[in-house]
């Protein structure tokens, strides 16, 4: 499980070591107490790993208007963030398709 250093305690460790789960929680410094060189490289690798999942949530709020949810009821969200995701692939996509050599697509026909 990947979380950010937010959730960084011996409680949440324990927790998922009793579930079999493997802590990739990431570390967090103290005042007084920074975090080691080790500490710190292993932060710099769970990034990574957050960073490919979190991207599109960051595209849906920063590009589409999510950073709140608008309606009440989750089957009303749950279908909002599910054509943002479309929306969003096939943009994603369309550069794509440009970036390789395709033609840019025409929509009007």
């Amino acid at each position: 499980m990947y979380e950010d250093s937010a959730y960084s305690s011996e409680q949440t460790r324990e927790k998922l070591a009793q579930l079999g789960i493997k802590d990739q929680v990431q570390r967090k410094g103290y005042r007084g107490k920074p975090l080691s060189k080790e500490d710190r490289t292993r932060n710099k690798e769970i990034a990574v790993t957050r960073a490919g999942s979190e991207r599109p949530f960051a595209t849906y709020k920063r590009h589409y208007g999510l950073a709140r949810t608008r309606f009440m009821g989750l089957a009303k969200n749950a279908t909002i963030y599910g054509l943002t995701a479309i929306a969003a692939n096939i943009r994603k996509g369309t550069k794509f398709l440009v970036l390789y050599g395709v033609s840019k697509p025409c929509y009007t026909e």
